[in-house]
């Protein structure tokens, strides 16, 4: 294989960011960042180019630029054999799974990655995961791996496995009930497991996120009556945190009960690790026989962003819970 044409587009974060009078805030273009953090140094057989599609803080990312970013890839297919997204951390897991499932018949890599310190800050971390997005983005071709993937402090995430666990810490992604699927060193990329991908002949966009959804946690104390006053407010699906593997108060039970086969709920779980599990307590069990949509071992952010993606194209609960329980991009492996 000749070189990789890697396409860097910047919507910016901290990986973008500088310190200000008002506090940290994107001013970086992409090729700026590349510049100062690589000093013009490139992993071997990598050929860059830039587009600065957004500047903004992660966290006033909207599903809309989660579309302007899916069609830039989708304009620019042809002509890359890898794209690299630089991004904020802050909603990079809820960006990459929207890539995931809107970029259906995705046969090269997308790379998101950024950085928890800026690039002026002491031990900053935009160099090393910079040289590790590219030197993945070289790699994934030849090894036989396309789709989504967040690349971050030297370790290779599923992005629809992506979840940030830490706000400080250098090292702030974990991949969620699922293997690594590679880490970086340098040059190498040493590979742990394939993704089972769903890839279809081409490449078609498929966008759209119904965002008339709520998240609810559930705490001891929580009213029943809140489930109403969202519904009553135009709430087109819920999303029930719940505790451990499925648990749930008794007035959420009855009233999820109720009102599951004319509004869908997916139940997720508050811990990060493990899933939902609906037939082990025996609380869980009498969800079983309503109509709600167990999230099983699929991360928070993939978990949410599917559900918006599902309900912008079905509404029928039926399809809706099939379509939830079905694997995409290996994000989730079914519970029911």
């Amino acid at each position: 294989m000749g070189r990789t044409r890697v396409l860097i587009v910047g919507v910016g974060g901290t990986i973008a960011s500088i310190a200000t009078s008002e506090g940290i805030a994107p001013r970086l273009g992409a090729e700026m960042i590349l510049r100062k953090a690589l000093r013009g140094r490139l992993p071997e057989g990598v050929e860059v180019e830039f587009l600065d599609l957004l500047r903004i803080d992660s966290s006033l990312m909207h599903p809309e630029d989660w579309i302007k970013i899916a069609r830039v890839i989708y304009e620019n297919y042809r002509s890359y054999d890898s794209f690299l997204i630089l991004h904020g951390t802050d909603t990079m897991a809820y960006t990459a799974a929207a890539l995931a499932f809107s970029l259906r018949g995705l046969n090269k890599p997308v790379v998101l990655t950024g950085s928890m310190r800026t690039l002026d800050e002491e031990g900053t971390d935009v160099p090393k995961n910079l040289w590790d997005s590219l030197v993945f983005s070289r790699e994934a071709p030849k090894l036989g791996l396309s789709g989504v993937y967040v690349v971050f402090h030297g370790k290779v995430i599923l992005g629809v496995r992506a979840s940030k666990v830490n706000s400080i810490d250098p090292d702030a992604f974990a991949s969620v009930n699922y293997p690594y699927v590679a880490y970086v060193r340098d040059e190498e990329v040493s590979v742990q497991h394939i993704p089972r991908r769903q890839i279809e002949e081409a490449l078609r966009l498929e966008v759209g996120f119904e965002t008339s959804i709520a998240v609810i946690k559930v705490f001891p104390g929580v009213r029943e009556d809140l489930i109403e006053a969202l519904i009553s407010a135009g709430v087109r699906g819920l999303v029930v945190e719940s505790y451990g593997l499925g648990g749930l108060p008794e007035e959420l039970i009855s009233k999820l009960s109720e009102i599951s086969g004319r509004v869908p709920v997916l139940i997720t779980s508050q811990p990060t690790y493990g899933g939902v599990n609906l037939k082990v307590y025996e609380v869980g069990r009498r969800l079983l026989d309503s109509n709600v949509i167990p999230a099983c071992d699929m991360a928070k952010e993939a978990a949410v962003v599917k559900f918006m993606w599902v309900l912008s194209r079905e509404s029928d609960i039926g399809k809706i819970r099939e379509e939830m329980l079905r694997g995409y991009e290996d994000e989730v492996k079914p519970c029911l």
